[in-house]
């Protein structure tokens, strides 16, 4: 029989050994570099994106005056940070509503946004206009007419932990619904303050303008009998040296 010879044997298994660490090496090297690449070109992209979504959006006076009406319990800054990266006050109120009524502080490094109203008038009517849409939202989206038709007052559930997923997501909605209404009542109690407030201070005024009138014609009654008074002494002075 004839036998194989175990040096070309040997060889045969060496270069195919070889043979197969170049192949996977230069596999290696080609998907690293291409990895590579790639990253290269999808870091401007990533970079924009990136960019565009830490970038503070444009906060009005009158966007943080509704949220803090509907939830005097949250700070301004805090409303201001979480309106800065959303850009809307429905979904800020929906972020309220999702965290249990509370919103982060903003970090110390975070930028603020300082706005301005043009005038007290026009800021009160557009943050009353914006609060009342809001609600209305918001009651639209819980199906809370009913109980706006009502006018019940809001039922809080117990704090309690419930065993199922179903009960849990029930007692959160319920949670979400109460906190709705008590802010919609707060905004109505607020507008009634905020109107007897201006009936208070137009009354005095309309009060003080008679006072002011019966001043003046007090005044110049007494002008007029200051003058008569003289010319009747003058009279009498002219009656007495014509007699002497």
């Amino acid at each position: 029989p004839h036998y194989p010879d175990p040096l070309s044997t040997t060889m045969n298994d060496g270069i195919s050994i070889l043979l197969a660490f170049f192949v996977i090496v230069v596999v290696f090297r080609w998907l690293l570099a291409s990895t590579s690449e790639t990253q290269i070109l999808r870091r401007p992209h990533n970079t924009t994106l990136d960019q565009f979504r830490m970038r503070p959006r444009p906060v009005t006076a009158e966007m943080v005056e509704t949220v803090c009406a509907m939830f005097p319990n949250i700070p301004p800054a805090a409303v201001q940070y979480d309106l800065q990266k959303t850009g809307s006050v429905e979904v800020t109120c929906d972020n309220i509503l999702q965290q249990n009524g509370t919103l982060p502080m903003p970090p110390a490094a975070f930028p603020q946004q300082s706005s301005t109203s043009p005038s007290t008038s026009s800021a009160s009517s557009s943050s009353s206009s914006i609060t009342n849409a809001s609600q209305q939202s918001l009651v639209h989206r819980f199906q809370l007419e009913e109980a706006v038709a009502k006018n019940a007052a809001p039922e809080e559930p117990p704090k309690t932990w419930e065993q199922t997923a179903e009960k849990r997501a029930e007692i959160l909605r319920k949670r979400k619904e109460a906190m709705i209404l008590k802010a919609r009542m707060r905004y109505i109690e607020q507008e009634k303050n905020d109107q007897n407030t201006k009936v208070q201070t137009v009354s005095p005024t309309s009060s003080s303008l008679p006072t002011e009138l019966i001043s003046k014609n007090f005044d110049l009654s007494s002008e007029t009998r200051r003058q008569q008074s003289s010319h009747s002494i003058e009279l009498k002075m002219g009656n007495t040296n014509r007699k002497n």
